[in-house]
């Protein structure tokens, strides 16, 4: 399968819903009133989904039209399961996990996994990462929007 083609398609896709997030306004019934207003988190979120789908499709469409040669990693091998498997098997556990272990290390631990699945190189990084980008979310949430993620509950 060609990954110009799902780029371009899953692009549009998210592309379309943030420019519906970005220009619908009761979007948030129920939301959390801040002083930016409710809509105010999910559309810098929408506009940072908006900037990075471009990003990539507009990528994969350029190299669709010029017609340039499939570098290997742009083959997505469709035959067998198995690694299919193993993510629904790591979001099974992640979803069983989270009340219990709380947000930052279930959420670590799913990041890693997934890294190692992915066949991440460096160690050092794939941990930093996946500690850093839970932490900076949980404390995010909780002091600028108000939103509680679970906590460890041992």
């Amino acid at each position: 399968m060609n990954r110009r083609y799902v780029d371009v398609v899953l692009g549009s896709v998210l592309i379309a819903a943030a420019i519906l997030i970005l220009t619908r306004e009761g979007l948030a019934q129920g939301g959390v009133e801040t002083q930016l207003g409710s809509m105010f988190m999910p559309r810098v979120v929408a506009g940072l989904i908006l900037i990075f789908a471009a990003m990539i499709a507009i990528a994969s469409l350029r190299q669709i039209i010029a017609q340039s040669p499939l570098a290997p990693q742009e083959t997505i091998a469709t035959e067998g399961l198995g690694g299919v498997l193993i993510y629904v098997g790591i979001f099974a556990a992640y979803w069983w996990l989270l009340p219990t272990l709380g947000f930052v290390v279930a959420t670590s631990a799913a990041m890693f996994a997934i890294a190692v699945l992915l066949g991440g190189r460096s160690w050092l990084a794939m941990a930093a990462i996946s500690i850093a980008v839970p932490v900076v979310t949980f404390y995010g949430c909780r002091e600028l929007i108000r939103v509680y993620l679970p906590e460890w509950s041992l």
